[in-house]
């Protein structure tokens, strides 16, 4: 039986201590938790029956104790990564399952690639979609020869609406400074899949973006701070957390609503406490009169080594969560939208394949089966770390990221990576 320990008790990593707990539970043990809030400790840790000499308020006094456990996952808020991860690797940890994105500064993640490789370390980053049915099949296409050489990618990641509200203005990925710029806490996915598929070096990055919309000259007449504060433009709009969060009914109910701990830090939630959450909480604030800093619409184009050019459109706006992606190569075509791919061979047959994937699960199925790599590698069973998205793989995306932010702020000057 391998042991696992979790720092960060938030939305993605009590997801993944459930999973190892529902699929991996003769493999697999959680043994250790450590988060800043007292109250996660005590919603979660009966849970899976840790002892309170187990339970940790601090990352130091975590890592005082030594290691703890055969794993480690660290799921805890972007700007934090690094200094946990390093500590985690000087404490001696040696599989280590890290939230994306790793960190908003190169010289951190190159720090933390290098370490990995130099103390033997295992460290896998959480870039869930490669791992689902959908891009696995896409990414088999390609390596098949079906469509031929690639000649171009054109990736859309539609946001949500209400998503992006929830995350980029109210939530906790709303500011570049104490986050990481949404480009990268967003997209780094959506830039991971388009590396994997080139399988060639990205050479030049540009980059064009803004904070559009959620700002304050955009606020409606008789806005007011706070949705329920009296706000006399509720009625008609889209982001009244009021309808969102409490009052909507179920044939309109977003996977937001369904976040109760999020918005409370609690895990059995009164009407009560959602009401004075979104009364005086972040949750509750109007989107247009807030301190969000992060674009809510970024497009990225980038050229490869291969002559082959990719295009990324990050769209804060739209009515539905959902990706897009048409690649083109030298024989055939890949068409995909949610869970659904279409293959055209030019000069040939049309066909639409099945993947077997949920289009409306979001990452859930990607969840999942990374859980279940990352359990098969700490038991020995999977040794090929080929297709597993270790370090080295996530420095790529996450260099292409930043080189996006760099251009955006430069007037979209190009920026080389060779």
């Amino acid at each position: 039986m391998k042991t696992v320990s979790v720092i960060g008790l938030g939305n993605r990593g009590t997801e993944y201590m459930g999973f190892i707990k529902a699929f991996h539970s003769k493999k697999a043990k959680i043994v250790a938790l450590c988060d800043c809030r007292q109250q996660a400790l005590d919603d979660i840790a009966p849970i899976y029956d840790i002892p309170k000499d187990k339970q940790f308020i601090s990352t130091d006094e975590f890592f005082s104790k030594g290691v703890l456990s055969d794993a480690l996952i660290i799921s805890t808020q972007d700007a934090s990564h690094y200094e946990i991860t390093k500590a985690a690797i000087e404490t001696g940890y040696k599989y280590i399952l890290l939230e994306k994105p790793v960190s908003g500064k190169k010289e951190e993640y190159h720090e933390l690639r290098d370490m990995a490789e130099d103390k033997g370390v295992i460290l896998i980053i959480c870039h869930v979609l490669r791992y689902s049915n959908y891009y696995s099949k896409i990414k088999e296409i390609i390596s098949g020869g079906q469509i031929g050489d690639i000649v171009s990618i054109n990736h859309t990641e539609n946001v949500g609406y209400f998503h992006f509200a929830h995350s980029f203005v109210r939530g906790n990925w709303r500011d570049e400074y104490t986050s990481t710029p949404s480009i990268l806490a967003k997209c780094c996915h959506d830039i991971d899949l388009i590396a994997w598929f080139m399988d060639s070096p990205c050479t030049s990055v540009s980059s064009v973006g803004s904070l559009k919309y959620f700002c304050k000259e955009n606020a409606p007449e008789g806005a007011t701070e706070f949705c329920m504060g009296g706000c006399k433009a509720k009625k008609n709009c889209p982001y009244d957390a009021e309808a969102l969060y409490i009052t909507d009914p179920f044939y309109k109910a977003k996977f937001i609503k369904h976040m109760k701990r999020t918005l409370t830090g609690k895990a059995e939630n009164s009407k009560d406490d959602i009401v004075h959450a979104i009364k005086y909480g972040d949750y509750g604030k109007c989107v247009f009169l807030n301190d969000n800093n992060v674009c809510d619409n970024q497009m990225v184009t980038m050229q490869f080594k291969n002559g082959a050019t990719a295009v990324l459109s990050m769209n804060g706006h739209s009515n539905k969560m959902f990706r897009e992606c048409h690649i083109v190569g030298t024989k055939g075509e890949l068409i995909g939208y949610n869970a659904k791919l279409k293959l055209n061979i030019f000069g040939g047959k049309s066909k639409t394949i099945h993947t077997g994937s949920v289009g409306f699960t979001g990452h859930v199925e990607g969840d999942i089966r990374l859980i279940n790599g990352f359990i098969r590698i700490l038991t020995g069973e999977h040794k090929e770390l080929s297709d597993i998205t270790t370090i080295d793989a996530t420095v790529i995306s996450h260099d292409i990221a930043l080189a996006a932010e760099e251009s955006r702020k430069n007037g979209g000057v190009p920026v080389s990576l060779s």
